[in-house]
This record gives structure tokens, sequence and C-alpha cells, in this order.
């Protein structure tokens, strides 16, 4: 197998760079390009490309939409890419994600031990800390949270490769399976029914399985279907299960498109269960929820059982 040529790699970052503008497009959310481009600067600068890089390639498109694409549609990107290479010019970096909470020492060793690839030792750590007291909710928002975005950090700055991000997020998930005797204890059955999932071609499941877990541990039945979850399959779930709520998420904007397709689908439904939906794409246009025709949106696993109550007045 060959490597793969200047040319190629190019290629790949230019059609990466038209998936996330025509998300953006689809759904009327310049935030979301502008994001994407902040993020695409940060890992092109650490993979060592000169910064004129992503701006030449991202002028390059504009002129092509111009030239090739319908008034319309050229104009809408036209203004998205310039917006997003005004926002580059001021653009500050995150420095770090773990954060300033009481959990801080502990996510910084946890840290250390996944990255040292010492998942027993990491797991014993977890659980060593949940029988002096800590709760499985603080582990989860103080503890795998941060560390996750931390390690998405330390890999877009070219500081760990892809096989230590998925030997991490893989230890992590391993451990939370085994915290599920600390999660059916924590409170009585409740009657509420709860269906989630990753929607297709979304890989990244650890935020909507917290937040499964979290319904779990306020007394709902918590159906999680896991990543990658075929859209009709999933509306015949639905159909047959009849939940209270319905739980999906998106983690790379690219994916936006499956949510709403989905949402369509369940909308054919004769009793559709309100709509949650979740995922970073969702935290960048905090009216995307919207857009895509969903019932309600939490930002995060802590506040979606809150939202959720509170809209269906429980």
């Amino acid at each position: 197998m060959g490597l793969v040529s200047d040319e190629e790699l190019c290629l790949q970052d230019i059609n990466y760079h038209l998936d996330y503008l025509e998300e953006a497009i689809l759904n009327s959310s310049p935030e979301l390009f502008s994001d994407y481009v902040l993020w695409a600067d940060v890992l092109l600068k650490n993979l060592g490309l000169p910064e004129e890089c992503l701006r030449g390639s991202l002028k390059s498109i504009e002129r092509a939409i111009m030239k090739l694409a319908d008034d319309e549609v050229a104009d809408k990107a036209s203004e998205y890419i310039s917006g997003a290479l005004k926002i580059l010019e001021t653009s500050h970096p995150s420095s770090g994600y773990l954060g300033d909470h009481p959990l801080r020492e502990l996510a910084e060793e946890y840290l250390r031990l996944v990255l040292n690839t010492e998942a027993r030792e990491a797991r014993e750590l977890i659980i060593s800390s949940l029988e002096s007291g800590i709760r499985v909710e603080d582990i989860y928002l103080q503890v795998f949270e941060p560390v996750q975005h931390e390690i998405g950090r330390l890999w877009q700055t070219n500081q760990i490769s892809v096989a230590h991000e998925h030997y991490a997020t893989s230890v992590t998930q391993s451990i939370m399976s085994e915290l599920y005797p600390y999660i059916y204890s924590a409170s009585e059955r409740r009657n509420l029914k709860l269906v989630a999932a990753c929607v297709n071609n979304e890989l990244h499941e650890i935020g909507i399985r917290m937040v499964s877990d979290f319904f779990e541990m306020n007394g709902w039945e918590s159906i999680y279907l896991g990543a990658n979850t075929p859209p009709e399959d999933f509306s015949g779930i639905v159909s047959d299960l009849k939940p209270d709520l319905v739980a999906l998420s998106a983690t790379m904007t690219f994916n936006v498109s499956h949510v709403r397709h989905i949402i369509e689908l369940l909308n054919e439904l004769e009793d559709r269960p309100p709509v949650m939906v979740g995922g970073y794409p969702f935290n960048v246009d905090i009216k995307l929820w919207k857009k895509v025709g969903a019932d309600l949106h939490a930002a995060d696993a802590s506040g979606a059982v809150k939202v959720a109550e509170e809209f269906l007045d429980i």
C-alpha cells in the first residue's frame, strides 16, 4: 500500500471543507462553518502546514463556487467563507479542557493513565473514587467528559495519534460499562421510557451514552441503541416501544442532515414522541435544533433530564 501523495491529501482537505460548507448552507448556519474553519486552522498549523494553506484553499473554493454554482448558493458560500476568514484573524485556540472544578486532579490522573495505556490502573482509579463516595454523575461530568475533550484537543494539536485517541475512548467506554450497578441503584423506577441513539454515520457515542445513563439514574428506562443507527430501524423501534422521549445525537457537523432525516421519518408515525437532540453542532449554533425539526435541545448530559422533564411537565 503506497503513501498518499500531497496532491491527494490536498484534495481530501478540500472535500472536508466542502462537506462542512454544504452542511452549513443547508442549515442556514454560518456558525457551523466558522467553527469548522477555526478547528481546521489549529489542526493544519500543528501538522506543520503554512498558515496560508487553509486560507488559500478556502479562497479557491469560493472562486470556483462563484463560477459554477447558481447565484443563491454562490452568494451564501461567499458570505460564509468570508465570515469564517474574518473570524480566523482574531481567534484564540483553547489551551485545555480539564477546567477548574473539584475533580480536576482526578481528571488529570485519569488522563495520564489512559495516555500511558494503563487501562487497569485507570479502571481502579475510577472504581476506588466511586467507592469513596464520589457520584457517578460527577465522574461523568468532571472526569470523563473533560478528558474526552482534552484527548480530542491533543490529537488536533498533533500531540497524540489517532490510535491513542481511539484507545483512550475505548478505555472510558469499557469503564462506563462497569458502572451500571451504581447507575441502576441510583433511583426508583418512574414508568418513563427513553430511546436514545447516535444517528447513522455517527461513531462518537460517549456523549449520548452519558445522556442515556443520566436518564437511567433519574428513574427512566433508558433504551440506548448505540452508534451509527440506521434511520428506518430507529423509526421502527420507536414505533414498537412507544417511548416518552427520543434522544438523537450528532457530534460531527456533516451528520446534522441525518438528524433531520430521522426526525422526518419519525414525523410519519401516528403518535410521534417528542424528540430531543444534542451534540457538538447544536452547541455551536444554539438555534440548530429548531432548524432540524426537534422539539427540545440539551447542551449536555446534566441538563438533559431537567430540560426533558420540564418539557413533558413531569
